[in-house]
C-alpha cells in the first residue's frame, strides 16, 4: 500500500466561505489536488488548475480552479509548501508554476527598479543639500578661488550701490573725506586692489571694507580716535580683511549654494547679489580672520612706515570704553586674547622707520560740525 503525499498548508477562498478564507490542507494523489477541511474535501485534476503568483518576489503561490459553484483559490502558505507542492504536482503543472514565478520575479525587479529610480530623483535635492551642508566651507573656498578681483571689485561695486543711498555722506570735498582718502590711500599703496575711501555722517563709532575695496568710517569713529595713527591703524585693519577676502569669503557662506552656483555659472550681476547689503551687514569676522587681520594690517604699516601703535591703541581704549557697545566691536570682536597676541606680534616685528601723519585730526573733528551731508 502506497503512503499518501505529505500534506501542505493553504489558504482557500471560495463560494461558501468567508471572505478572510479558510486554513486547509493539501496534497497531490495521482495527479489529482486534494484539498479538505473539516470534512469538506476538493477534488481537482492538475490540468484544470491555473497558476499564478503573487508579491514582488513572486513568491506568494496562488493555485485557482473552477468548479459548479464557482471560482476557488488555494494560496501556498510558507516555502515548505511551496516546495511539496513542486516536489507532487505533474511536471508539465511544476514547470508551469516555475516558468510564472520567474515572469512575475522579472516584472518585480522591474518595478523595484523604477521604485528606487523614483525614491532617488525625489530625495537627491536632499541628498544634495546634505552634502553641501557637510562641505559647505569646502564649496565656500572654492567658490572664492574661483573670483577674480575684478569680479570681486564688481561684486562690492554693486553692494555699495544697494547701500549708497542709505548712507549719509560727505561731500568729496569736505576736509573729513580728504584726510580719511589721503590717509587710506597711504596705508594701502601697492595693493592689487583699487581703494575708495568715504566718510558717512554717522554718530557710531564704527569703519566696514566692501569686497574689492569700498571702505566707509562714520564721522562718530572719527570723533572718537585720539590721532590720526589710530585712523590709519583702523584703515589698516578694514583693508587687511579685503587683502585677505574675509567679506568676500563671509557673504560666500552667508549665501550659501545660491552663490556657490552662480559662480558656477558666473552671474556676478543676477537676483542672487541683489540683497547683498544686508548680508554683508549682518556679518561678522571670527577669531582667525581678526588674527589674520591683525597681522596684515601690521605688515601694511611696517610696508609704509606708519606706527602700528595706534591701530593696538584704539582697538584697547574701545574695548575698555564704558556705556554703550561700540559697533566697531560687534564685527570686530576685540577680545583680550586678541589685544594681547596682537602687541606681541608687535614686539616681535621689531623696529622700524616710521613717520607719524601730518594730520590735523582736531580741524578734521571741528570741521564734521561745519560740512553739510549730501545724502548721496
Amino acid at each position: 500500500m502506497r503512503l499518501p503525499n505529505p500534506e501542505f498548508k493553504v489558504l482557500l477562498f471560495g463560494p461558501e466561505l468567508p471572505a478572510e478564507g479558510r486554513r486547509a490542507l493539501a496534497h497531490f494523489e495521482d495527479g489529482v489536488l486534494v484539498v479538505h477541511r473539516r470534512g469538506h474535501w476538493y477534488t481537482v485534476p492538475a490540468q484544470d488548475l491555473d497558476l499564478k503568483t503573487g508579491g514582488f518576489d513572486g513568491r506568494q503561490w496562488l493555485v485557482t480552479w473552477e468548479s459548479p459553484l464557482g471560482s476557488y483559490t488555494a494560496i501556498l502558505q510558507g516555502d515548505s509548501s511551496m516546495h511539496m507542492f513542486v516536489d507532487q504536482a505533474p511536471e508539465d503543472l511544476a514547470t508551469r508554476l516555475h516558468l510564472a514565478r520567474d515572469k512575475h520575479r522579472r516584472i518585480g525587479n522591474h518595478f523595484r527598479a523604477a521604485m528606487f529610480a523614483a525614491v532617488i530623483v525625489l530625495f537627491l535635492p536632499l541628498f544634495f543639500l546634505a552634502w553641501f551642508w557637510l562641505n559647505q566651507d569646502r564649496f565656500s573656498e572654492w567658490a572664492v578661488d574661483k573670483i577674480s578681483v575684478q569680479q570681486e571689485i564688481q561684486l562690492g561695486e554693486l553692494a555699495f550701490g544697494q547701500m549708497r543711498a542709505r548712507l549719509d555722506l560727505l561731500p568729496e570735498d569736505a576736509l573729513a573725506d580728504e584726510v580719511v582718502e589721503r590717509i587710506g590711500v597711504r596705508v594701502t599703496a601697492g595693493s592689487v586692489y583699487s581703494y575708495r575711501f568715504h566718510v558717512a555722517r554717522d554718530p557710531s563709532v564704527n569703519a566696514y571694507a566692501l569686497p574689492g575695496g569700498r571702505v566707509v568710517v562714520n564721522t562718530g569713529l572719527l570723533l572718537a580716535a585720539d590721532s590720526a595713527d589710530e585712523v590709519a591703524g583702523v584703515l589698516a585693519h578694514e583693508a587687511s580683511h579685503v587683502e585677505r577676502r574675509h567679506a568676500l569669503r563671509n557673504l560666500i557662506h552667508g549665501l550659501g549654494l545660491r552663490a556657490v552656483v552662480a559662480v558656477a555659472l558666473g552671474d556676478y550681476a543676477g537676483g542672487i547679489w541683489s540683497d547683498m547689503a544686508h548680508h554683508l551687514a549682518g556679518l561678522s569676522y571670527s577669531r582667525d580672520q581678526e588674527r589674520e587681520a591683525d597681522l596684515e594690517a601690521l605688515r601694511l604699516l611696517r610696508r609704509v612706515g606708519l606706527p602700528a601703535e595706534g591701530m593696538a591703541h584704539f582697538f584697547e581704549r574701545m574695548a575698555q570704553q564704558e556705556g554703550p557697545r561700540v559697533d566697531l566691536l560687534s564685527s570686530h570682536p576685540a577680545s583680550d586674547e586678541r589685544l594681547r597676541a596682537l602687541r606681541t606680534a608687535m614686539a616681535q616685528g621689531g623696529a622700524y622707520l616710521r613717520q607719524s601723519l601730518d594730520v590735523d585730526l582736531k580741524a578734521v573733528k571741528a570741521s564734521l560740525d561745519e560740512e553739510p551731508a549730501t545724502g548721496s
